[in-house]
């Protein structure tokens, strides 16, 4: 995080690997994934052993970068592209999103309501038992105009 104005700034830069950390896990992979150092996966300690190729390598933090993962080879993986999917999507999508969630909620940061159901309170209008057309609940003047 940066200093700005003696207040902290949320804003988060993803850091990827340098290409020497890539060559470096790359080598001791030995071609093949490495799901087995990533504790989040099922395959954790026993591997896929699927082998790693051209197009199907992804170098991915163990300990997710923005849930303070360090740019290391011991936090880098070298999984192919169903392991880096499964962890991705059922670890560290949802556990960075309930970060932000948990964030926001302790600095009172809402997100913007959608669009209201029209007739419910929060629209502002509102539909008479006379079926005569929906109107504004502060006026009563009718949403729309009836042409003749």
């Amino acid at each position: 995080m940066r200093q700005l104005w003696g207040t902290v700034s949320v804003t988060h830069t993803r850091r990827n690997f340098s290409p020497a950390t890539k060559r470096e896990a790359y080598q001791r992979s030995r071609g093949i994934c490495e799901c087995h150092r990533v504790w989040q996966l099922r395959t954790y300690r026993t591997g896929c052993g699927v082998k790693l190729s051209p197009g199907n390598i992804f170098y991915e933090h163990i300990e997710p970068d923005r849930l303070g993962g360090v740019n290391d080879i011991d936090n880098c993986a070298t999984l192919t592209k169903t392991c880096w999917k499964l962890k991705t999507s059922n670890y560290d999508r949802p556990t960075i999103d309930k970060s932000k969630r948990q964030h926001d909620r302790a600095r009172n940061i809402k997100r913007e309501s959608f669009r209201p159901i029209p007739g419910s309170r929060a629209s502002g209008m509102k539909v008479p038992m006379d079926r005569s057309g929906p109107v504004y609940r502060d006026s009563g003047r009718p949403v729309f105009e009836r042409r003749r």
